[in-house]
């Protein structure tokens, strides 16, 4: 995804977003799909385990990339249909489905591992092709507008974009980050076997996407204020959360910490996805998508990996370390200044 992602947001500027989407969908399905086969195959021992691993990470590269088109193109397709005074609008829109999909997705998961643990790839993949059915039938085929000369990557990453797109990486490095031994702590902290703190986990998300699908719909598409202020008032909630989490000595303090977290969040990502696709007019907003996405891989990949080996080292050493990065993405944030009107003509 990391390097998928630009790579879809430049693609989406001339083939047009929802041929991407499709793109995209049809990836995704198949590797979720595969990815079922797999299993019931390697529970059947018809393949290997060497076997299943390897097939196992070629098919999440594939979901990967797929996910990544879809990521993208959906950003910008967002922007493509939004005013950039309704934007806020339409990426909290974009936030509430990603969190509305958090909490249906272990659900769903969690009902349909009683037929098998491939039946979950099975559903999910009949989402998936409902969902590159729904693309072709359902979204408007536009065109990006597009200038003679593109935007360059290396031209697009300076200025207010570096600036929130750094502020982007560090406030999710460091939730990815804290998120990823958060169950591991508390079954340290509990003393829980890991079917029980699974499940507690699962409360606490729920919880945490719940917190924001409800602001996300009822609050914080309805402001108006700059990504200054939304980060002032969303990442100290987002600290103030995970050091909650890291002193709670009962279940459901911990609970209503990672709950906190969401409600944290639900001011921050909106903000910054808005933030950054202001930056650019019409004609970027297909690579600007691409950058975002590849900020979130990029987190996705460095946090849990650097939050393990300090957990493993120290305990406390993550929550000290994603304060610094969340605090350091706030620092960033505030010195993100208002844009000026561009004109598309």
């Amino acid at each position: 995804m990391l390097f998928a992602g630009p790579w879809w947001g430049a693609f989406s500027e001339t083939a047009g977003r929802r041929r991407v989407i499709f793109i995209g969908a049809v990836l995704y399905t198949a590797s979720t799909l595969i990815f079922g086969l797999i299993i019931d195959a390697g529970l059947r021992l018809a393949i290997t385990s060497n076997a299943v691993l390897w097939l196992m990470i070629g098919c999440r590269s594939i979901f990967a990339v797929g996910a990544g088109a879809v990521t993208t193109a959906s950003m910008a397709l967002a922007a493509d249909l939004s005013a950039r005074e309704n934007r806020l609008k339409a990426m909290s829109l974009l936030a509430t489905a990603v969190s509305t999909g958090a909490i249906a997705g272990p659900a769903v998961s969690a009902l349909f591992a009683g037929f098998g643990l491939a039946a979950p790839f099975y559903i999910i993949a009949g989402c998936g092709f409902i969902a590159l059915c729904a693309s072709q039938l359902l979204l408007p085929a536009i065109r990006p507008q597009m200038h003679v000369a593109p935007i360059r990557f290396r031209d697009l990453l300076r200025g207010r974009v570096l600036l929130i797109a750094a502020g982007s990486l560090c406030f999710m490095w460091g939730n990815y980050g804290i998120y990823a031994i958060v169950g591991f702590h508390i079954q340290d902290r509990f003393m829980l076997e890991p079917i029980a703190g699974a499940r507690l986990m699962g409360l606490a998300l729920m919880g945490a996407s719940l917190a924001s699908i409800l602001m996300q719909s009822f609050v914080v598409r309805r402001l108006k204020a700059r990504t200054a202020v939304f980060a002032l008032i969303g990442i100290p909630i987002t600290i103030v959360s995970f050091a909650v989490v890291w002193s709670a000595d009962v279940p459901w303090l911990f609970v209503a910490a990672i709950t906190l977290n969401g409600f944290g969040q639900s001011f921050v990502n909106p903000a910054i996805s808005t933030a950054l696709s202001l930056s650019v007019g019409a004609s970027g907003q297909g690579r600007l998508a691409g950058l975002s996405t590849s900020t979130q891989a990029c987190a996705f990949l460095f946090g849990p990996a650097s939050s393990a080996a300090m957990y493993g080292y120290w305990h406390a050493l993550p929550f000290l370390f994603g304060t610094v990065l969340i605090s350091v993405s706030l620092a960033l944030l505030l010195l993100v200044r208002q844009p000026a009107p561009i004109d598309e003509t």
